[in-house]
């Protein structure tokens, strides 16, 4: 089809949306000017006057498409255009390169830099994947375009000079190039890392200068952390070594490996170190979205400026909403792709970044120049940990990490070794364990099952001495039963992961505070790994089911964290690993044997014996590691444009498949805040997605195995799953499954 130009008698608009209309001149413009500005932020460099020229153009040609007339008609009548907009602007762009470059098409479609800019235009609207580009080219083939001429006025008073018969000429070889599929005009490219770096900065900047001009906000001036925040006011010198290390230097250019005792201080020995970096971001990665809260709320929001601070996971919607109630949709972007200087995040988040996941580019300009704090990698599965480690040969030179952990496992200290530094040689640090003497590991209950002990009497004899006791189990099912069978007139708490987010939303806080109370007060609290690590809670004693042998490190760490008692407290190991999930039967065997040989005089006797554990489990890993390599080849060998993938779809964690259901309880509310749901405009966009985090407030996850026969759902309730069991409020349960399946929940 030709392409006609014509006059549209109208002023050209950008958007018309909820009253407000935006002229199509201006917001050319100021996307033109805040996207090379944060383009040269970002590259850190001043450009040539002709790359500064094209960089421009390319921000400023980004919308050029809605000149043409039916999507102008379309957005007067604030109606959905018929079509998408960008694959024109991306002719538009090509047009104004043959005049001003002189070349001729096919040889500008042969420069990687230009063909990075022209799909960053094209995708501009959404996640960037090769499918895109097909389907938004196809719109055009077999269709009348007809450009308002009123456009090319708006080109010269900005100098971008284009002469309308270049434009039906590069229009008519960029229809023909796709009908006949000819290759110069598809987006295959495999990027080298220069390249993709560039791909990252621009889109990146493109994007966000584009959402701020739509929703008419100045782009706000975001400082790095270390320019506003001073390590003297959290960093104690004389608390140890590792302190006064971190304290004394001026600058870090290395990346280090602390491994030090639980209840160390390591979250601000890790935020001196990120500061001293100079780096513009600090990402601070924890696994676990409660203690990513916790760390947010109770450490870093004491010595951080909010406006330099957010925490980030892919329920920062849900939670927030609870919490805070109404949230803006800004608030929510710049928390997402990591505006603020100092982000608390998941490692999930970082990979999905490097792996090219949804709106990756981002995620991943922020990453450049940053510096990473990975604290308790131990909690996240191997195969997330080798998978980083192999990005980590890439993206070294552009930033910095710190790895802190009282249990690193051996296999990702050999994968990441020559990339780090150990400050402190290995005497100091088993002198740093050795001067703990806290816990002590008691096997008297091992090989027996919970069921087959009677506890009561030597509870009640603790809670008299006003002791404060947790029992930790490997899964809830197994941790809500026992909790039900403790007396009635026991003080105790339930704390797990399986209440629905608007439950479990506080109940981190209230069970610390329960902990907390002055004066003393004694109390039983049944849990699961959820409090394993990362959260600074203190328990007289401990009554830990068998796992692998650095999570029961990480629990004890929750016993007598203080040295409050001034005395070794006991850790009791119950259990056997014929019942070994969640985990595998030979992780608990091993750990089994260690056990019972282990002889604790000090916290260095866990440091040598996890060792042994590492070193006993390595051959369970090798398939870990051999799918971590496959991804990170698949990642390097496919174009950065030929995926589409939905972060929220996507689990590294490698652990059994997990599922997101609402209980049956909540079924009227949920087809209430539906039918409000469908009852929004297309365009009322952010109100539709906080109904979302609404609705999503009444999940929770739980194992597909043992559920799956409970599990149903309705055509009209998309994406929702109801599972018909017992959602219990009035005992604190939370889900329920009754009988012997209850066990694996």
């Amino acid at each position: 089809m030709m392409l006609n130009i014509q006059s549209f008698n109208k002023k050209l608009i950008a958007r018309n949306s909820q009253n407000l209309v935006q002229n199509l001149e201006f917001h050319l413009k100021e996307v033109m000017e805040n996207g090379i500005s944060i383009l040269r932020n970002s590259l850190k460099e001043r450009f040539p006057e002709e790359k500064e020229k094209i960089l421009r153009a390319g921000f400023f040609f980004h919308d050029a498409g809605k000149s043409e007339i039916s999507i102008q008609t379309a957005l007067y009548e604030d109606k959905r255009p018929p079509i998408s907009h960008t694959h024109l602007s991306v002719i538009f762009f090509y047009s104004w390169l043959i005049d001003f470059l002189k070349e001729d098409l096919y040889k500008l479609l042969q420069d990687e830099k230009l063909r990075v800019i022209s799909f960053c235009i094209l995708s501009h609207h959404s996640a960037p994947h090769r499918e895109l580009e097909n389907n938004i080219f196809s719109q055009i083939l077999n269709r009348k375009i007809t450009i308002a001429k009123e456009t090319f006025e708006i080109f010269t008073k900005f100098d971008f000079i284009l002469s309308e018969d270049t434009l039906i000429d590069t229009y008519k070889k960029f229809i023909e190039g796709y009908k006949e599929n000819i290759y110069e005009f598809k987006f295959e490219s495999i990027l080298n890392l220069n390249s993709r770096k560039f791909f990252s900065f621009f889109y990146n900047a493109l994007v966000k200068s584009d959402w701020y001009s739509a929703m008419e906000i100045e782009i706000p001036l975001v400082k790095p952390a270390f320019e506003s925040i001073e390590p003297g006011k959290f960093l104690l010198p004389d608390k140890s070594k590792f302190h006064k290390y971190i304290y004394g230097k001026k600058e870090f250019k290395e990346n280090i490996l602390l491994e030090l005792p639980t209840g160390f201080g390591k979250t601000f020995l890790g935020l001196g170190y990120a500061l001293k970096t100079k780096r513009s971001k600090i990402f601070y990665t924890l696994p676990v979205t409660t203690i990513i809260e916790d760390v947010y709320e109770n450490s870093l929001k004491k010595h951080i400026n909010e406006n330099q601070l957010e925490w980030y996971t892919s329920k920062y919607l849900v939670l927030k909403s609870l919490k805070k109630g109404n949230v803006e949709e800004t608030e929510y972007l710049e928390a997402r792709y990591f505006e603020k200087p100092v982000i608390i995040t998941t490692l999930d988040q970082l990979l999905f970044a490097f792996l090219g996941v949804d709106r990756y580019p981002l995620k991943e300009a922020p990453l450049y120049d940053s510096c990473i704090i990975l604290d308790e990698p131990q909690l996240y599965s191997p195969l997330m940990l080798f998978l980083f480690s192999e990005f980590l040969k890439d993206y070294k030179d552009n930033l910095n990490i710190i790895i802190m952990t009282a249990t690193l496992p051996d296999f990702l200290k050999e994968k990441v070794d020559e990339f780090f530094v150990e400050p402190f040689n290995q005497l100091t640090i088993e002198n740093s364990f050795a001067g703990f003497r806290r816990v002590n590991i008691d096997t008297t209950y091992l090989g027996y099952e919970i069921s087959t002990l009677n506890f009561e009497k030597k509870l009640k004899d603790l809670l008299s001495k006003g002791k404060k006791i947790a029992f930790i189990f490997n899964t809830v099912g197994k941790a809500q039963k026992f909790y039900k069978s403790l007396p009635k007139k026991f003080p105790k708490y339930l704390f797990h992961a399986r209440y629905i987010y608007k439950d479990r939303v506080n109940k981190l806080m209230e069970m610390k505070n329960k902990l907390n109370e002055e004066p003393k007060r004694p109390i039983v609290v049944v849990s699961t790994q959820a409090i394993e690590a990362g959260v600074n809670i203190s328990f007289d004693v401990m009554f830990r089911e068998l796992a692998p042998f650095d999570s029961i490190i990480q629990s004890a760490g929750r016993v007598n964290r203080f040295n409050e008692n001034y005395h070794q407290c006991p850790v009791y190991i119950f259990g056997d690993e014929n019942d070994y999930l969640p985990y595998k039967r030979e992780q608990l065997k091993i750990t089994k044997e260690i056990l019972i040989n282990l002889k604790i005089s000090s916290e260095l006797d866990l440091l040598i014996s996890l060792r042994e554990y590492w070193e006993k489990i390595k051959t369970f890993l090798v398939s870990s590691r051999e799918k971590a390599s496959k991804l990170y080849k698949a990642a390097k060998e496919i174009s950065p444009f030929s995926i589409n993938l939905v972060e929220e779809k996507i689990d590294l964690r490698d652990t059994y498949f997990k599922i997101s259901v609402i209980p049956y309880k909540f079924y009227n509310k949920i087809k209430e805040l539906y039918e409000k749901y469908n009852s929004y405009g297309r365009k009322e966009f952010w109100e539709k997605k906080k109904i979302l985090a609404e609705i999503e407030s009444y999940m929770l996850e739980v194992p597909f195995w043992g559920i799956k026969d409970f599990m149903w759902a309705e055509e009209k309730f998309q994406f929702i799953n109801f599972i018909n069991l017992k959602y219990d409020e009035d005992d604190n349960l939370g889900l329920v499954m009754e009988g012997e399946n209850s066990l694996f929940l």
